[in-house]
């Protein structure tokens, strides 16, 4: 249910279209929970049957204009939905990682294999923990677009905790793609700690070997 309540924090800044939403998606809450456009529509329509959000319809191409278009407004049923989602904590999901899961069978390929594997990691982290120290430095100096509509409709008595709550989750990523980096370069590290042991083609230990 994480997709609806993005939406429902995005539509907090005021009333959106659906292509709206699916832009702003992707330049913010899509760098923590991905969801692609059809999936946004698919929500939005679920919420209004929902009563959580309104929809409006509005000429497309100025007034005189035959094609319309739909402008969705947050209802107060959908502002008490997000406030109880978020009041209501859960533990993080189970682990799925097909990165990790790989690095596991390593032995099931040669040096350099090994090598690119934990490159692309590093290399991966290194791009996307400096992107979430941009994105934290633009929110600081309230630099995004969306961040000063949600100021603009909200108390001034709020604005200090809504910056700084979405200033430390891209902070946090910033964080984890530097411990990422780091676990990278101690599996390069291993790889030539372990030399020509590490090459394996097919089972490591013969037929009939367990994994």
């Amino acid at each position: 249910m994480s997709l609806r309540h993005a939406l429902l924090g995005l539509l907090d800044s005021g009333p959106r279209t659906g292509y709206e939403l699916a832009r702003l998606f992707d330049a913010s809450a899509h760098r923590v929970w991905h969801a692609t456009h059809p999936q946004v529509y698919t929500e939005l329509r679920k919420m209004e049957a929902d009563g959580l959000v309104t929809a409006e319809e509005q000429p497309r191409g100025g007034p005189e204009a035959r094609a319309v278009k739909r402008a969705y407004g947050l209802t107060g049923a959908g502002r008490d939905e997000l406030a109880a989602w978020v009041g209501a904590p859960e533990e993080p999901p189970a682990l799925r990682d097909s990165g990790l899961l790989r690095t596991t069978y390593l032995e099931y390929t040669d040096p350099e294999g090994a090598r690119r594997h934990f490159r692309l990691h590093r290399d991966h982290y290194a791009r996307m923990g400096e992107y979430w120290r941009q994105e934290a430095r633009r929110l600081e100096r309230h630099e995004s677009d969306l961040l000063r509509a949600r100021l603009d409709q909200a108390p001034p008595g709020r604005h200090q905790a809504i910056v700084r709550y979405k200033v430390h989750v891209y902070q946090g990523l910033a964080e984890r793609a530097d411990a990422e980096i780091a676990w990278a370069e101690k599996g390069l590290a291993l790889v030539d700690e372990l030399g020509d042991e590490s090459a394996g083609f097919g089972s490591p230990a013969g037929e009939g070997a367990s994994l």
